[in-house]
């Protein structure tokens, strides 16, 4: 995208720049966007969004995905909502059966712009690669497979996946290498096939993959 978040023009419908107005320096913008980005919780919540099919998920997705709990999950959906880089999206179609999800989370034009901005877009196929390899409940299929609003052009647009180059599939390969050796996670998922021989106690943290 050539549209820079540090631009003239205010992020969504004309409001006020969510990181600073004009008596900012474009350069204490970044720092501070830089920083709100990549808080633990907000930056899984990203990626998940980002590897996501449709890049929509409901809170259970993402609680399912992300290691964290419930309500810190929907605290810091709040706070990337606030800041305009999120939105809830609601669906209200006549499609939906009992028991189905109406809510989902995306992300908006400026929030896709922001995180292009940190090419955060340019790992989209390596995130979806790695979401396509989890093990998912049925709940969480239920979930996934549900109907859903349609995102805004300029987002679905951005976020359409490329042609893979072999850089790109060799970074895929990597990371599933990774989940089949039982290394790191970059989801709180477990992989597709699970070993049912492996134990994991109850409430211990599982670490978090460094692949970016």
């Amino acid at each position: 995208m050539s549209n820079s978040a540090w631009g003239s023009g205010n992020p969504i419908g004309g409001e006020a720049d969510p990181f600073g107005g004009d008596d900012v320096m474009p350069i204490e913008k970044q720092r501070r966007a830089h920083q709100f980005l990549t808080q633990e919780t907000r930056y899984h919540i990203i990626q998940a969004v980002l590897g996501h099919p449709t890049y929509l998920a409901t809170l259970d997705e993402l609680e399912y995905l992300v290691p964290k709990n419930r309500s810190t999950i929907r605290e810091h959906l709040n706070r990337l909502a606030d800041k305009q880089v999120m939105a809830k999206y609601k669906y209200r179609g006549d499609e939906t059966e009992r028991n189905e999800p109406r809510e989902f989370w995306g992300f908006t034009g400026y929030g896709i712009t922001l995180l292009d901005e940190y090419s955060y877009l340019r790992y989209v196929p390596v995130l979806r690669a790695l979401q396509e390899n989890l093990y998912l409940t049925e709940k969480i299929e239920r979930h996934q497979d549900a109907p859903r609003p349609e995102l805004p052009e300029d987002v679905s647009e951005a976020l359409k996946i490329p042609e893979i180059d072999d850089e790109t599939e060799a970074i895929i390969d990597d990371a599933l290498a990774v989940r089949e050796r039982g290394g790191d996670q970059l989801f709180d998922a477990p992989p597709i096939e699970p070993d049912e021989d492996v134990e994991t106690e109850a409430g211990a943290d599982r670490p978090l993959d460094e692949l970016f």
